[in-house]
Parts: C-alpha cells; sequence; structure tokens
C-alpha cells in the first residue's frame, strides 16, 4: 500500500511545508551570519525534497484548483 494523499491534503501539506520552512530560514537567518550562499542551499534542499514527494505522488497538489484537470490527473 503506498502512502498517498488528496488534492486538497496535499495543498495544505504543501501550503503549511512552505510556511514553516520559510519562517524557520528566517529564524536562522542571524545564526548564520550573513552567509547567504548557506541559506540558499539550504533553501534549495527543501524545495528539493518538496519535488521529490511530488515526483513520487505521495503529494498531488492541485495548486488549489489552478491546474486544469489534464495537467495532473
Amino acid at each position: 500500500m503506498k502512502l498517498q494523499l488528496g488534492h486538497i491534503a496535499s495543498d495544505i501539506f504543501v501550503t503549511i511545508y512552505i510556511m514553516l520552512t520559510l519562517f524557520g530560514r528566517i529564524y536562522i537567518e542571524p545564526q548564520l551570519s550573513g552567509n547567504v550562499i548557506l541559506s540558499m542551499a539550504i533553501g534549495a534542499f527543501l524545495l528539493l525534497f518538496l519535488w521529490a514527494l511530488v515526483k513520487s505522488k505521495i503529494i498531488n497538489p492541485t495548486w488549489f484548483g489552478l491546474l486544469g484537470e489534464r495537467e495532473h490527473g
């Protein structure tokens, strides 16, 4: 049995994930001593993880209905 979220749950998961990672990066930014490259690398890794979840079909976001039926299904 493969774990797979529905469209609404996926949209909510993506929204919460992006908000938490953004607030997390804002919180740790002062501790990085202005190292912009490290901050960008952390952000890229977190987006790569989200992309991997979408590609493996664990989450199936429809971006709150912005995609038509033919693009996601």
